[in-house]
């Protein structure tokens, strides 16, 4: 057992550290172990000593994978698959205090921790309502035949998600892979494993999934390129940096050319125009980019404020910064934690540092380390950004917002938001309905928010366009990416 203290007081766990296949948790095949050791963000004391898996371990769990896919879950019906499911969103509902402390133990404060843990809960729920609905179509084409369409399994995903929203980006893919009646390989990050292995143990103790269906590899980059590599795996889905989603497509190449999923880096445009509820934009431009201390693929990290009306924003944005209250997230009197790890925490503050020295814009608020312990750093916000700073062009990841030059026209804003190779998402904030309407139509990002932000509904497609990826999490679009279809003509 191993615990983690709250302000609510302890919250315990049983022990399940290492890799999750065939319904169990067991010692890691490697012959040369590696086991991580998980310092929480806020106070850099030891967290929980996980057990990685390697590239054997990998090959066990496709075999796992293999041996459900042609057995009991193989003739599973959708109303079998939509029942598990719902027993999944039972189950996280029934312990979602406990899976919110795993998540704040990451250095997210314990109200966002929540939601993103009833978040997947919904996310379980919404595909439940779809595994008993996938179909193909019938077609009149030729006399004297019958034409039709089958959809079928992928077969064995590779499932690969990012640190910053643990569980979330795990419902995200896993629940749309089981309604479609494959099985899954989960890798999470390795900086934030607990969560996804404490699923695996709730899906045994509490689901009719059968063994194998569902695996839990933690694991890193070596982990993460035996799945792509592997022959057996038929399907991945990745969110992560551009850097590795390249090497994911490279591995599909150079393997089975398996189908990929990309989710990969933002540098998102906000835009206020001048008629816009400047309260209401202050709030949600805070929310864009300080939300998750700015860890977010979508977070918005570049601000276009019309001419005129920069000074009075500014000056409420700070205002509304330095009220944020930073500490340890497991104390739900803090609402603005810390980098998930040193590395993290190390890159940001180099971006910061780097900004200051080289005069990439003028310093509003924030700026450096909060605290002497503990991996914060403070809201930071850099105004009269040129366009070819690096705090405009590369994502950070972090809570660092580049609040570029005001401009003067629909058309020059939009030339200059979608002047970045990156196209995942944007916020535009206007009462003008046709003003808001013509930058739907016209920036190119895979989601566009009207004012309001990072609200992500499973019934609605996320993912980018350009470098940001291709494909996509969530609604009915996700069911194409884990089914392939097959076409049927009968002489009858």
């Amino acid at each position: 057992m191993f615990s983690i203290n709250t302000s609510k007081g302890p919250v315990s766990f049983a022990r399940s550290v290492g890799p999750f296949i065939n319904n169990k948790f067991q010692p890691t095949l490697s012959g040369v172990p590696v086991h991580r050791h998980l310092l929480n963000p806020c106070t850099e004391e030891h967290l929980e000593t996980v057990h990685e898996a390697g590239s054997e371990d990998v090959d066990l769990a496709v075999t796992a994978a293999q041996t459900a896919l042609k057995g009991p879950w193989k003739h599973f019906s959708g109303r079998r698959r939509r029942n598990v499911l719902l027993e999944i969103a039972q189950a996280l509902e029934q312990n979602i205090w406990k899976m919110t402390v795993l998540e704040a133990a990451c250095g997210k404060p314990l109200a966002e921790a929540k939601y993103d843990i009833e978040e997947s809960i919904e996310c379980f729920r919404y595909f439940a309502g779809h595994a008993d609905k996938i179909h193909g179509m019938n077609f009149a084409t030729e006399d004297n035949h019958k034409s039709y369409t089958v959809k079928k399994p992928v077969g064995v995903c590779g499932l690969i998600t990012s640190f910053n929203y643990p569980l979330v980006l795990a419902a995200w893919k896993i629940a749309p892979a089981l309604a479609c009646g494959n099985a899954v390989i989960l890798k999470p990050a390795p900086q934030t494993p607990l969560s996804s292995l404490m699923l695996g143990e709730l899906i045994a103790k509490h689901t009719n999934l059968p063994q194998g269906v569902f695996n839990v590899l933690p694991g890193g980059e070596a982990v993460g390129s035996a799945m792509v590599n592997h022959q057996g795996i038929h399907k991945c889905s990745f969110t992560g940096s551009g850097n590795v989603g390249r090497k994911v497509m490279a591995g599909s190449a150079s393997s089975n050319l398996k189908s990929i999923t990309l989710e990969l880096g933002g540098k998102s445009p906000l835009i206020v125009f001048a008629d816009a509820d400047m309260d209401q934009a202050v709030e949600d431009v805070f929310g864009a980019i300080f939300s998750n201390m700015g860890q977010n693929c979508c977070a918005g990290s570049r601000l276009f404020l019309e001419k005129g009306i920069e000074d009075q924003f500014l000056a409420r944005l700070q205002a509304r910064v330095e009220k944020v209250k930073i500490g340890d997230t497991l104390n739900e009197a803090y609402d603005f934690g810390a980098m998930v790890d040193r590395v993290q925490f190390e890159k940001v503050l180099a971006f910061i540092d780097g900004a200051k020295k080289e005069g990439q814009g003028k310093l509003l608020v924030g700026g450096k380390r909060f605290r002497d312990k503990g991996y914060f750093i403070e809201p930071t916000v850099f105004y009269d950004v040129p366009e070819t700073a690096r705090l405009a062009t590369d994502e950070i990841f972090g809570p660092v917002l580049a609040v570029m030059k005001p401009f003067s026209s629909l058309e020059e804003v939009l030339d200059r938001a979608n002047a970045t190779p990156y196209g995942l998402a944007s916020g535009v904030w206007t009462k003008d309905l046709t003003k808001a309407e013509h930058c739907v139509q016209e920036l190119e990002t895979g989601v566009t928010w009207v004012n309001c932000y990072n609200l992500c509904s499973s019934h609605l497609p996320f993912g980018g366009v350009k470098e940001s990826g291709f494909g996509k999490d969530l609604g009915t679009e996700a069911l194409t990416e884990y089914t392939t279809v097959k076409a049927v003509t009968i002489r009858v």
